[in-house]
């Protein structure tokens, strides 16, 4: 496999783990660490044996893998590789080498992978995993600036199927481009780009049978559905030990301004300014995304919806503001998003 097919190639998923104790790896993922954190193992008749060890040039290994290989990590080094990836994202970002598309692609999986084993269902979230997300986070919010081609490349980027993990980050990449245009300071947008990232971190205590019901939840399935911004602001303060400065995000993302929200039912400025943010962005993502039960919207209809038929739920010109980030992107360009009070355009 060449650097070139390296590079370019994309984030594999995790598949079943081939010898017990060891997680599986694809050469792609890994090709994004610039040096191996852990030793990495080749798969060979049924065994684990020892292939390259931690501390190795992750590229250099990878050149001398041949295709379809199959390699693993020990199970316990697992969180090794995760903070190695996190600290990989502001590299990845700043390789000029690489096409903006190339970079946000490799960003985006890099931070798929960093967050999945935190958002899965019943995971146990600790103090390091958190530290990982927000470092990658905080990578991803200072390679990101309104209006050059990384930004529209990330967003061109997204994955539009709607699952836990690429939702969260999608949902910080337009937070934080967002915030920027804003003019928040640098501390507020690391605040509003972790929150917005760990937004839904509650919804690992929702059983994924209620999450991926293919039709409408009944009245007890919504309550639990509507618990998710507590246990996911008690999740996060648990783990850090105290409130961290993002947490408000977390517990507040499902208010409305009319009082429609959950879980207090607050209204308006009774809710953090951050918070309202994260909530127009979270709308946006939910809605131009696919789930079991609908396709995904346009980003036309998304904003047609929340300005009129979500009328009153969001903060009029934070909701202003984000339209104005949108057309910045020149596929919506064509469509007058800032004109909300025209007709959506025929189909």
């Amino acid at each position: 496999m060449t650097l070139n097919a390296i590079l370019r190639a994309p984030i594999a998923p995790r598949a079943p783990a081939p010898v017990s104790g060891y997680q599986p790896v694809s050469v792609e993922i890994l090709g994004a660490v610039g040096v191996l954190p852990c030793d990495v193992f080749l798969v060979h008749g049924g065994r684990a044996v020892l292939y390259a060890a931690r501390g190795s040039d992750a590229l250099d290994v990878l050149q001398r893998a041949d295709a379809g290989v199959a390699l693993c990590i020990h199970g316990e080094d697992s969180e090794l590789l995760r903070r190695g990836l996190s600290k990989a994202v502001s590299r990845i970002l700043a390789d000029q080498s690489l096409p903006p598309v190339e970079r946000s692609r490799r960003a985006y999986g890099v931070m798929t992978y960093v967050m999945g084993p935190i958002l899965s269902h019943e995971s146990q979230v600790d103090r390091g995993g958190l530290d990982d997300a927000s470092v990658a986070v905080d990578a991803l919010m200072g390679g990101l600036t309104t209006g050059n081609d990384l930004v529209w490349s990330m967003v061109s980027t997204m994955n539009r199927h709607l699952s836990t993990h690429t939702h969260a980050i999608n949902t910080a990449v337009y937070a934080v481009l967002a915030a920027q245009a804003l003019g928040y300071g640098p501390d507020e947008i690391r605040d509003i780009g972790r929150g917005a990232l760990l937004h839904d971190i509650g919804k690992n205590r929702v059983p994924p049978a209620i999450l991926d019901k293919p039709g409408p939840l009944d009245e007890a399935e919504w309550v639990t559905v509507r618990s998710h911004p507590q246990i996911g602001f008690d999740i996060v303060v648990r783990a850090m030990g105290a409130e961290p400065s993002y947490a408000k995000i977390i517990a507040e993302h499902h208010e409305r301004a009319d009082g429609s929200g959950y879980p207090h039912k607050r209204l308006g400025k009774e809710v953090g300014k951050p918070s309202r943010l994260v909530a127009i962005v979270d709308a946006y993502d939910a809605l131009t995304s696919a789930r079991s039960y609908k396709g995904a919207m346009s980003s036309y209809g998304a904003l047609w919806t929340m300005r009129f038929q979500m009328r009153g739920q969001f903060d009029a010109r934070l909701l202003s503001a984000f339209v104005g980030v949108l057309g910045g992107w020149e596929k919506l360009k064509k469509a007058d998003l800032r004109n909300l009070e025209l007709p959506p355009p025929e189909a």
